[in-house]
This record gives C-alpha cells, structure tokens and sequence, in this order.
C-alpha cells in the first residue's frame, strides 16, 4: 500500500493518524541516523584525517611495499665471518 492510502483509511480516526505520523517520523530519524554511523564506521586513517591508532576494526593488514626478497640467511652475523672488534686499553 502507498503512505496516501494509509492515512485515507486512518483519516477516520485522528489517534492512529496520529500515531501512524509519529512512527513514519521516527524512523526517517533512525535512518538518518544510520547511515551518519555507518559513513563514521567506515573512515579509517587512509581514507580520512584520522590517525592510524584509531583504526580498531581492520580486517587484514595492509600488503608491504618493500620490493626486497626473502634471502634465506638469519639476521646478524653470519657463520665463518670473521669479526673485528676493539682491543681493551689499561688506559682509556
């Protein structure tokens, strides 16, 4: 049914027109209201000017830029490099 036949039919007694009024009022109200929480949802620090400790629900990490390759070896000195270091002095 169209909202014109609606409140023809509710014409008859004020109280439901009333009423009928009022609730079609409240939800354009709660649809409003909605969709503002739904666009603040959605903004996070790349797509806003909001700092990126206040981006809580990200779903997956962003991939990395970096164009180096895996290489296999472990971090720091590698075995059977022979290191240099300073001698201690009795007399810094």
């Amino acid at each position: 049914m169209k909202r014109e036949d609606i409140l023809a039919l509710c014409a008859s007694n004020p109280e439901v027109l009333a009423y009928i009024l009022s609730l079609e009022s409240q939800i354009k109200e709660l649809t409003e209201r909605l969709q503002a929480l739904e666009s603040r949802l959605n903004q996070n620090s790349r797509n806003s000017s909001r700092p990126p400790y206040t981006d809580f629900f990200i779903k997956e990490k962003p991939n990395s830029k970096s164009l180096r390759k895996k290489n296999g070896r472990k971090p720091g000195g590698q075995e059977g490099h022979q290191g240099t270091t300073l001698e201690m002095t009795n007399d810094p």
